[in-house]
């Protein structure tokens, strides 16, 4: 194959973590401290310290147990007065190494917390300390309806899924959802596999069985007013009593809800598997369970707990909270991620910087953004260059079946029966995006977390409105799976570099398109400027004769062709203003 380059003119009219390395600078963000600490409402205040061997324990430590080193943790633990007196007591180790968590006798201030963290790091027994803080998932429930779900297949905001499941539809691939725990849906629970109810904390649990179990089963979170307790400014937590949000059910069968079985909807890998793992309950979860549950979901190993049977490729968190990624989260992300899964996050609704929330805000996570019917971002979705990519979370200002549909369940407090809930949500949207990940893997078993992400990414299309902060686009389902079949082009493999051209003017790259080619994806990335892409078979392209256009106010952009017709195909890059070390590919 071939490509040619040229110009043509044409007119236009215009910290939250204290390392002991750095005790003596050691700078707590206030803000931050009070935000995690409102989230707690424990009535006690938890804390995730990493214990330090002492240097003669160094030599010895290959034949000092397990137990022995969680002994030395316990007892330092319980033995730890800081200058206020306050009482510490051992909870319980972590599936990191030398991690544990510890409990302090009364619910502290954000300076009581900085000086017992400062006080703790000084006495030289520990590596780190941080807030064991509480995220909470991310929804809105509305009253059940039915109608079709629009966010697969609507030709302008939906995620050009039925093509895809020409090539893929989950079959093989085993994906973890991180949640409230599921309910046995008659339309959901003929995927699910396995479990773990991984939450520690008695008043968060609400089963009445007094630690992690192996039933993921959700007994419900309803709350009443103020049961959590109250936040920074003394507002009751919550403000007015809410009803369990089934939430863990609804995110599922998004992802794997039955096909073919005459009732309910479907999901986004019908024949995917779905391990459930409880760390949502009263009041949210505490990232401690949140990140054993982590590491256990993706086959690592947690003291206590029976290993995973069915590690996942994939792992959901349609969860969050404010503040900075956690130490203790990041590293037990880098454990999964070594572990093989990719890791997809919603972003939050707070319709903010999502550099803001955690653990959306972590490295290695795909960070989802949520659009409404129209492609245009949701109101209420986080935004910024934290977002990878964005997908359908519904938008209910446009009427209530312009949420999300799927697997639910009636009851107000506890489980009643099964029913089909539109919801919306960055929760609602991250699901979509694990689906599809588990379609990309089942296309290309062997495709890394970076692999899956890079062609999740890079194979989006353009948003059909307003999306600023969005990441590279809507997902396309699709073009996702045809990239990872290897079908994205028969070969064709074009690469420019150093593109410029001055406001008015045109670039043109012909490229030559085999026979049986099932797609191509064209981008454009780097340099300085805006410049738009337009692509057409046969001849130029220009802003009012194209078969693709890419437009965002940057030089960035991405365009796919699926089912092109073999011959010579123009990539036209318009210079909306001079733009300059440009490159672009062509795969």
């Amino acid at each position: 194959m071939k490509h040619t380059f040229k110009k043509h003119l044409l007119a236009i009219a215009i910290p939250a973590v204290f390392s002991t390395a750095h005790i003596n600078a050691a700078q707590i963000d206030l803000k931050q401290t009070e935000l995690k600490l409102a989230s707690q409402n424990l009535g006690a205040t938890q804390f995730i310290i990493k214990y330090k061997m002492n240097k003669h324990q160094i030599g010895t430590v290959m034949s000092t147990s397990t137990k022995d080193l969680q002994d030395k943790a316990k007892n330092f633990a319980n033995n730890f007065k800081n200058n206020n007196n306050l009482k510490t007591q051992y909870m319980r180790s972590m599936a990191l190494k030398n991690h544990h968590v510890i409990s302090v006798n009364k619910k502290m201030t954000a300076i009581e917390a900085q000086k017992y963290m400062l006080d703790m790091a000084a006495s030289g027994n520990i590596e780190s300390i941080e807030l064991d803080q509480m995220l909470q998932h991310y929804a809105t429930p509305n009253d059940p309806s039915y109608s079709s779900q629009w966010h697969y297949s609507n030709e302008t905001s939906g995620i050009n899924l039925p093509r895809a499941w020409n090539n893929a539809t989950g079959n093989g691939v085993t994906v973890a959802v991180l949640d409230t725990g599921y309910r046995p849906h008659s339309d959901l629970v003929d995927n699910i596999v396995g479990g773990y109810d991984m939450i520690s904390h008695s008043l968060v649990e609400n089963d009445g069985t007094g630690g992690r179990d192996s039933d993921a089963r959700d007994p419900g979170d309803a709350i009443t007013r103020g049961e959590c307790g109250n936040d920074e400014q003394g507002n009751p937590v919550p403000r007015t009593d809410q009803s369990s949000s089934w939430h863990g059910t609804h995110v599922a069968g998004t992802i794997a809800a039955v096909e073919g079985n005459g009732q309910g909807g479907v999901g986004v890998a019908y024949n995917a598997k779905v391990v459930p793992v409880r760390v949502l309950g009263k009041c949210g979860g505490l990232t401690s369970d949140i990140a054993d549950a982590i590491i256990w979901a993706s086959g690592g190993s947690v003291s206590g707990v029976p290993n995973n049977a069915n590690p996942a490729s994939v792992i959901n968190m349609s969860l969050g909270g404010q503040g900075a990624c956690s130490s203790v989260t990041q590293t037990a992300i880098n454990t999964a991620r070594s572990n093989g899964a990719v890791i997809v996050v919603a972003s939050g609704n707070d319709g903010q910087n999502a550099n803001n929330f955690n653990p959306g805000n972590c490295s290695g996570v795909v960070n989802v953004a949520a659009t409404g019917p129209t492609g245009a971002r949701a109101s209420y979705s986080n935004y910024g260059d934290a977002i990878d990519l964005a997908a359908p979370g519904g938008d209910q200002r446009y009427g209530n079946n312009y949420g999300v549909l799927s697997t639910h369940n009636t009851g107000s407090n506890g489980p009643s029966s099964d029913t089909l809930t539109y919801m919306q949500g960055t929760s609602m949207a991250a699901p979509h995006i694990a689906g599809v990940a588990a379609l990309i893997k089942q296309a290309k078993p062997s495709a890394t977390p970076d692999e899956i992400e890079d062609i999740l990414k890079s194979t989006t299309r353009t948003f059909p409105a307003s999306c600023s902060g969005c990441g590279t686009g809507l997902v396309d389902a699709e073009a996702a799976v045809l990239r990872a079949k290897g079908n994205t082009g028969g070969g064709l493999n074009v690469t420019e570099t150093n593109l410029g051209a001055s406001q008015g003017q045109w670039v043109d790259i012909t490229i030559d398109v085999p026979v049986n080619t099932a797609s191509f994806t064209v981008n454009t990335m780097g340099g300085t400027g805006d410049m738009d892409l337009y692509i057409q078979a046969g001849s130029y392209a220009t802003e009012n004769s194209y078969q693709c256009k890419s437009t965002t106010p940057t030089s960035t952009e991405t365009c796919t062709i699926t089912n092109p017709t073999a011959g010579t195909w123009y990539l036209s890059l318009y210079a909306y203003s001079t733009f300059s070390g440009v490159s672009l590919t062509a795969q």
